[in-house]
């Protein structure tokens, strides 16, 4: 029954043209949103001055992003603080693109930014090219997984028309979807920088499904000779303690992100996360961009 309503909704002719209308007079919550999704090409306001272009497909992420807005619907504390971050930063790798949310307000928000998206699975990385072109931005995407060395691996994604996560980790699959075994481009961030004559990067946002470690790892001398501020995902315990296991003395303070409740913890120890993501920044960094 509800795959055939699914077909009957998914047939509907003019929702986009219907919901953007009534977006204007309506806040349904996320509940009632959440199912009110439809396909094509949409500006996602950044605030009143600065806005984005994406292709909705139907997913999560984009329908979050048009119904309820940056800041307020989905990652609505790392949005908001990515949204700061990004303005006095001159070199971005957004890692784990997918269609290029992160990238796409980076872009938007500091124009001269040279931004680096890593997205290893092929469709995404298709759409994620798409956005970009969409925008006419000039990011770099590459689509190769950043890690610990330089060549390939093999992820376990799905046979479903979109991904929001693929891994490594044969057993992290919360959904039961049948797995797919895929090889994919490997490339340290240290190569990358190295290749690019890369002077100095300023801000990283790695969410790569418990491989947060051996990205950082990737940066090799570069973790303490440019100090990032990082935008981090830790699932898990075990996530956490090697990440702080690289991250420890030199110089970052660690905040853990409820992307529920809009908390901002400053933490000593890394382990999972209350809601998704942790910011790693210096203590200046934070005194500019949590006190406002």
């Amino acid at each position: 029954m509800k795959k055939t309503l699914k077909s009957i909704y998914d047939v509907i002719p003019l929702k986009k043209n219907v919901f953007s209308f009534a977006k204007n007079f309506v806040s349904p919550s996320e509940r009632i949103h959440k199912h009110l999704h439809f396909k094509g090409n949409i500006r996602i306001p950044i605030d009143r001055e600065y806005s984005f272009k994406v292709r909705h497909h139907g997913y999560e992420v984009e329908n979050s992003l048009f119904w309820a807005g940056i800041g307020r619907g989905w990652e609505k504390v790392s949005l908001s603080l990515w949204v700061k971050l990004v303005r006095d930063a001159n070199v971005i790798f957004d890692i784990g693109a997918n269609t290029g949310v992160y990238s796409l307000i980076a872009k938007s928000l500091n124009p001269n930014a040279q931004v680096y998206a890593f997205e290893p699975v092929a469709r995404v990385f298709e759409k994620l090219e798409y956005n970009i072109k969409l925008n006419d931005f000039d990011v770099v995407c590459l689509d190769s997984a950043a890690s610990n060395t330089d060549g390939t691996a093999t992820i376990y994604d799905t046979s479903e028309e979109h991904t929001y996560s693929v891994t490594v980790n044969e057993n992290l699959n919360a959904n039961n979807i049948a797995v797919v075994p895929t090889t994919i481009k490997t490339v340290r961030l240290d190569t990358i920088i190295k290749s690019n004559q890369i002077e100095k990067v300023d801000l990283i946002k790695i969410d790569v499904e418990t491989h947060e470690a051996e990205v950082i790892e990737g940066l090799g001398e570069y973790l303490e000779k440019f100090k990032p501020t990082m935008l981090v995902e830790i699932l898990n315990d075990e996530v956490g303690r090697k990440v702080q296991a690289l991250v420890d003395n030199k110089g970052y303070a660690y905040f853990n992100l409820d992307e529920e409740t809009g908390s901002i913890r400053r933490v000593d120890e890394i382990i999972k996360s209350d809601y998704f993501n942790y910011l790693f920044c210096s203590e200046e960094m934070a005194e500019k961009i949590l006190e406002k």
